[in-house]
């Protein structure tokens, strides 16, 4: 039998680690297209929410075990188990969650204090998460035999020593209901603080965009998800790229054209330098680089067709 030396365990573990740091570029850029369709997913689910609150203004707040909000209910439930999975088959949630602890380990915090409250937040998203889903399927899988329960006809209350089993006389004595609505106001809250939870994180990985500048898998990333760049930050890919690159957006196109030119994905390239004079006519690295890339995609038309990898779904 072979043993590695004593110090074998901690060599593998900073192989590990260092294998890890040499590609926390796309670690990174993992991290933020997750969190960024997590987001939208959320957003998704949130207006299924909001419209059973539409419909609940009448009584004050929405009744989840009411039949008009029994498939509501459903599809916020399988939106919720399909973000966070389980144990054996983890969600995107709990992928992200685990790859936030990885990027930003415990103890750390000083190193990156932008980073670990995101990880901390992260972490408060997938625990809301899971109590959520868990009183949803509490309220669809149990409720309906607690008040068909409490419907059933009360004889009257027998001493306890008589009773074989429960039944409709302890069934009687539980307010049904009352625990009923507690689970329902405990889901509503949940919601919110979902949401609210949520709207930190985008919140903080907007502000962490400048922190990303050096990283033109993320750069490349913004540009294809501009759209949602839009949606989810309110503002123009551009005026990122102006706070991103020090009031130089022209920079931020650039960088990643690039990026893309080194993967030898020439139309991309053309298109990102082309959108850097859009927003600066005097960038010289712009101005250079689309005469090279149309002349080299003028004279290699046919050779470079469908050279390009498809755009980011």
């Amino acid at each position: 039998m072979r043993f590695l030396p004593a110090d074998g365990g901690r060599r593998m573990a900073g192989m590990r680690e260092d294998w890890f740091t040499q590609r926390r570029d796309q670690f990174m850029r993992s991290l933020v297209a997750d969190l960024f369709h997590l987001v939208l997913r959320f957003q998704e689910m949130y207006e299924i929410y909001l419209d059973c609150c539409r419909d609940g203004r009448v009584t004050g707040c929405p009744d989840l075990l009411g039949r008009k909000t029994a498939q509501a209910r459903e599809r916020i439930w399988k939106r919720l188990d399909a973000m966070v999975g389980s144990e054996a088959d983890k969600g995107p949630l709990w992928q992200v969650k685990d790859l936030c602890h990885r990027l930003w380990p415990e103890g750390e915090e000083a190193r990156d204090i932008n980073g670990s409250l995101l990880d901390w937040l992260i972490g408060s998203v997938f625990h809301e998460c899971m109590k959520l889903k868990e009183n949803i399927y509490l309220l669809s899988r149990y409720a309906p035999q607690a008040i068909r329960i409490q419907d059933m006809p009360f004889s009257g209350a027998r001493s306890v020593r008589h009773l074989s089993r429960p039944g409709p006389e302890l069934a009687g004595m539980v307010d049904v209901q009352r625990l009923l609505g507690r689970i329902n106001s405990d889901i509503l809250h949940q919601i919110e603080q979902v949401g609210f939870f949520f709207g930190q994180v985008n919140f903080m990985l907007r502000m962490m965009m400048p922190e990303m500048a050096t990283n033109s898998l993320i750069l490349r990333f913004l540009v294809e998800e501009e759209e949602n760049v839009q949606a989810l930050w309110g503002e123009p890919l551009p005026g990122l790229f102006a706070e991103m690159f020090s009031g130089d957006p022209a920079a931020g196109f650039c960088a990643a054209g690039r990026s893309y030119l080194a993967g030898q994905w020439y139309s991309r390239a053309l298109a990102m330098y082309r959108r850097a004079l859009e927003v600066d006519g005097g960038c010289d690295e712009a101005r250079i680089k689309v005469a090279q890339l149309e002349k080299i995609i003028r004279d290699n038309g046919r050779l470079l067709a469908g050279a390009d990898p498809p755009q980011a779904g």
